[in-house]
């Protein structure tokens, strides 16, 4: 009952969207909780949203990577990271799993502009714009 009315809420406020800009995402996440810091062009900025902790990585100021999370760093259910991704496709857009070495798992968007990566820990998924490179600390 609680997935069900998690899923409620997160389809009335929706996710952010890879692409969208510093002030599209706080009107979606409310005011970051915390600023993690500047890595190279990067910019991270963390929210607590939807149940969810939700890191962004802005890149001249526009979203290029989000990370979704759990608050207490449980693994996420199968049907919430299904929801993550339905929340995260534009209309007209959808999800194709692609093959990956090991226990992680990964999707590419059928757009293909956006990726998801989903660790075998089970703890983070990653949504994230396919031409994005974490920099290195």
């Amino acid at each position: 009952m609680f997935t069900t009315f998690l899923w409620i809420v997160l389809a009335a406020t929706g996710f952010g969207r890879i692409g969208d800009d510093e002030k599209q995402i706080e009107a979606l996440y409310g005011k970051p909780g915390r600023d993690l810091g500047t890595h190279g062009e990067v910019h991270e900025l963390g929210y607590i949203s939807g149940g969810f902790m939700i890191v962004v990585d802005f890149v001249n100021g526009i979203s290029q990577r989000e990370g979704f999370a759990n608050p207490d760093t449980s693994r996420l259910s199968p049907p919430t990271v299904e929801e993550i991704l339905r929340m995260s496709a534009p209309e007209g857009t959808s999800w194709r799993q692609t093959p990956v070495t090991g226990d992680d798992r990964s999707w590419r968007r059928s757009d293909g502009k956006v990726i998801a990566i989903f660790p075998a820990p089970g703890k983070f998924l990653f949504v994230q714009d396919a031409t994005f490179v974490q920099p290195k600390q």
